[in-house]
């Protein structure tokens, strides 16, 4: 399994980044290869991000077809990037333990 992690900011209100993230499950849980999803929200006074959105996909295959599909490509564009300008995004794959 491959970990797709977004830490971000944004101006919108909890609700709001809530209903996007239900959106997010609709739209994205259409591409082949994605298998789950979280929303996390950071601890703490003054945190570097205070959004985590992470999509999970079945393999590393994954990834690409992921980045490249249309409705990925149509939801980051018009409405996950407008919301959430100030982020950071990164892939990981579990090395220990192994096939946990």
């Amino acid at each position: 399994m491959v970990r797709h992690l977004i830490v971000f900011n944004t101006e919108a209100s909890e609700e709001e980044v809530r209903a996007m993230f239900e959106q997010a499950r609709a739209v994205l849980g259409q591409i082949p290869g994605v298998v789950g999803f979280e929303l996390g929200k950071a601890l703490g006074e003054a945190p570097r991000y205070r959004y985590l959105l992470v999509v999970d996909f079945a393999h590393e295959g994954v990834v690409p077809l992921y980045r490249d599909h249309p409705l990925h490509q149509a939801f980051a564009n018009a409405v996950f990037r407008p919301m959430a300008p100030d982020r950071l995004t990164t892939d990981f794959v579990r090395l220990y333990p192994e096939g946990a």
